[in-house]
């Protein structure tokens, strides 16, 4: 092999190592884009400020507080009063041409003790009315890593997954889907709708959230 041809070869060569690392870090940002949730759960959390699709409008910030302590898969106790952060998606007041008002919200961020966040995303799985007694109606256990929707049973011999008081009623299990003890508005797959003008959540309403946990705190 003459010097001419041996050249050529280490030029070649270099040209497909380079190649091989530029399509390793083209791919890189596509498989760190979809992270893979780490935990899920249901829990109950309160309406602070009243939620108008009459008012409000896409990407508008939203948010609401825990209405019971519980605790991540991990063990964190998230306490009472926590803030739930997200953003709305879709507002619609109904005019004369519509069916029906409308409004979702997706949930984002949860606020931690010592500044920390969680990164989750989180939908209104079911609403209340605001209770009209002392005790919030309200469910408290773990989340889960991985199993059925949002709750590991709390008491594996019986099978339950609830840790309930005996004054505290089973209306608000954190199982629970749609809308529950109001007319006019439904839910269906994290979307809120009415046949009136708008879709309101008054101040002091309860909702169910669902939500996927993305990574540690930060």
């Amino acid at each position: 092999m003459n010097r001419v041809t041996l050249i050529a070869l280490v030029v070649l060569l270099a040209g497909v190592v380079c190649s091989g690392q530029t399509a390793s870090s083209d791919t890189a940002p596509s498989q760190a884009a979809t992270p893979r949730a780490t935990g899920h759960g249901a829990f109950a959390v309160k309406v602070s400020k009243t939620l108008d699709s009459s008012k409000l409008k896409e990407g508008d910030a939203v948010e609401v507080e825990t209405a019971e302590p519980f605790k991540l898969a991990d063990g964190t106790l998230v306490s009472k009063g926590t803030k739930l952060m997200g953003h709305v998606t879709t507002s619609k007041a109904r005019a004369k041409r519509d069916a029906e008002s409308e409004l979702t919200v997706v949930f984002d961020k949860l606020n931690l003790a010592n500044g920390k966040q969680l990164m989750v995303k989180g939908s209104v799985q079911a609403v209340f009315p605001p209770p009209d007694y002392s005790n919030p109606t309200v469910a408290v256990s773990t989340m889960s890593k991985s199993g059925g929707p949002g709750y590991q049973p709390s008491d594996i011999k019986s099978g339950s997954n609830l840790e309930v008081s005996n004054n505290t009623p089973s209306l608000m299990d954190p199982k629970a889907v749609g809308v529950h003890g109001m007319h006019g508005l439904e839910l269906k797959d994290g979307v809120l709708t009415s046949k009136g003008k708008n879709v309101k959540l008054d101040g002091s309403m309860r909702m169910i959230v669902h939500i996927d946990i993305f990574g540690p705190p930060v």
